[in-house]
């Protein structure tokens, strides 16, 4: 186990060296023992490790590509384009029980975080292009649909759009 801790050891040496040390020395000691040093001894040899290989890793982004405001799928700034194809503009939904469907595209595709906002409150953060909104109250309401960053900025929206909510009153056929 000491002999592969040692070389190792060595190993890491080797890679670390180049910039530290010209010439590294060896010495084997009465039980084997390997020892590697930068400073030679009167049982040391020096080492020969010849032309020690390099490389220059490039940047995979250059500084500055990703902060906060630009997340990794907008590599390339897109321009995100959604539109809310129902309920459509200023359309009447006639429903009872105050449910809602709400369907939108993005265009190119998206696979972040995506908002709904239902009279400027997030009613659902799903990934979902298809969702139901449920007990909506009768009147006029404004659906938004956003896109956030890894860090919850918005970079798109669909802007506010109106529709209504109609609900028949329970006075029109009392008894």
């Amino acid at each position: 186990m000491t002999h592969s801790y040692l070389n190792y050891l060595f190993l890491l040496v080797l890679v670390v060296s180049p910039s530290m040390a010209n010439t590294i020395y060896k010495t084997v000691k009465a039980d084997g023992t390997v020892v590697y040093s930068d400073v030679p001894s009167p049982e040391s040899s020096p080492v020969s490790l010849g032309q020690v290989n390099g490389a220059v890793v490039p940047a995979l982004m250059s500084p500055g590509t990703l902060t906060k405001d630009k997340p990794l799928i907008s590599k390339n700034n897109t321009d995100y384009k959604i539109n809310i194809l129902s309920p459509a503009a200023d359309e009447t939904i006639r429903n009872n029980a105050g449910e809602v469907r709400v369907r939108f595209e993005i265009n190119p595709d998206y696979f972040g975080k995506i908002e709904l906002l239902l009279d400027n409150q997030v009613v659902n953060t799903k990934g979902k292009m298809q969702l139901t909104l449920e007990n909506v109250e009768r009147g006029e309401h404004h659906i938004e649909v956003r896109l956030l960053g890894q860090s919850g900025k918005i970079f798109a929206s669909s802007g506010q759009q109106t529709f209504y909510l109609h609900k028949a009153s329970a006075l029109i056929n009392a008894n």
